[in-house]
């Protein structure tokens, strides 16, 4: 007797469990480099800037490093039905995971040689803490947007079907948890990462637990909410969402690293939050305008890498600006994908 052969439904429903599979691993890689990518690699500072070799190890380590903590975080929202507030200050809990037990950046008086690093750091320092106020702006809400935030708001509106669905099944979750332990564990280990104090340390946890903590309150809080807020007025237009973040994103590049300077990126940065805060609850608010915000931040790290050289190295312009336009379209393609007209489901921000 002949084995009995699937029926053609049967391979159907198999074909389109295949496709949902490779769709959601696109999605993880992509993540993974976008990640990688927003937080390092579209900044040109470093003198690997150029070098084709050591950018392709580079996206491997900061994919696991910043890729994998993200993916976590979205997995772990997702799953609890938690929204875009709690994963927001889950990501800020990461930034200062990356900032002060990771890199410990925020507190070295000079790290890696980095041009500039004192003139940024001393007008604003506080001596009992150990750290500036204008790094800290830059290194923690920078991890929190660019490296984090910004590049899932692009990712799930690749497929808006799958937005609020799991990626990630008990293996990938392991996996995505080893990647993340190895990267970190590569960057600790590395004595020029050995700045902060024992206090420091201490402090840093403390405000991991806190911020961990709110988010799942918030969360929890938020869960019940409908998915759908009505609205009295209509969809936003997505370039009347890219330009203003672009020009948030931007603008605290330019204020000086002083504590007027650093007033002044507070405000810019807590003004526009109030308006994204205002156009969700007063405009009907779908899944490729928070793609389209986090659109506009990338693309302002990106332009702004123009405008100087890497902080540390001998690179050549040539190389500079090759590097510098070819992360500015991979931000552009994976804008493209975000935002491009496609028949599916639109969620809301939370």
């Amino acid at each position: 007797m002949h084995p009995q052969q699937p029926s053609h439904g049967q391979r159907r429903i198999h074909g389109c469990r295949g496709r949902r599979r490779s769709g959601r691993a696109a999605q993880v890689v992509g993540l993974l480099a976008l990640c990688g990518i927003g937080a390092e690699l579209l900044l040109a500072y470093d003198e690997t800037t150029g070098d084709p070799i050591a950018i392709a190890v580079a996206l491997v380590i900061f994919g696991a490093l910043y890729g994998a903590p993200a993916l976590l975080v979205r997995e772990l929202s997702r799953r609890a039905g938690w929204g875009w507030p709690s994963m927001l200050l889950q990501f800020a809990a990461l930034g200062v995971v990356q900032a002060c037990l990771i890199d410990q950046s925020l507190f070295a008086a000079d790290y890696g040689g980095y041009e500039g690093w004192a003139e940024s750091r001393e007008p604003t320092l506080i001596p009992a803490l150990g750290f500036s106020g204008y790094n800290a702006f830059t290194f923690l809400i920078g991890h929190l947007l660019f490296s984090f935030a910004a590049p899932v708001a692009l990712a799930e509106a690749w497929a808006p079907q799958r937005a609020r669905t799991p990626w990630l099944g008990p293996l990938g979750t392991v996996l995505a948890g080893v990647a993340y332990l190895a990267a970190a564990a590569l960057i600790v280990t590395d004595p020029q990462s050995w700045s902060a104090s024992m206090p420091q340390l201490v402090g840093a946890v403390g405000v991991v637990v806190v911020l961990v903590g709110t988010a799942a309150l918030v969360g929890r809080r938020g869960r019940g909410e409908a998915s759908e807020r009505p609205s009295r007025r209509g969809e936003i237009p997505l370039w009347a969402v890219v330009l203003p973040a672009l020009v948030a994103a931007a603008a605290p590049d330019f204020v000086p690293p002083t504590w007027p300077g650093v007033a002044g990126a507070v405000a810019i940065t807590a003004g526009f939050g109030v308006l994204l805060l205002l156009s969700v609850r007063r405009r009907r608010w779908g899944i490729s305008q928070t793609a389209a915000v986090g659109l506009g931040f990338l693309l302002a790290r990106g332009l702004m890498a123009f405008t100087y050289f890497p902080l540390i190295g001998d690179v050549s312009a040539a190389a500079k600006y090759a590097h510098s336009a070819v992360m500015l379209l991979a931000v552009l393609v994976a804008g493209a994908l975000a935002l491009s007209p496609r028949a599916g489901v639109r969620s809301s921000l939370p």
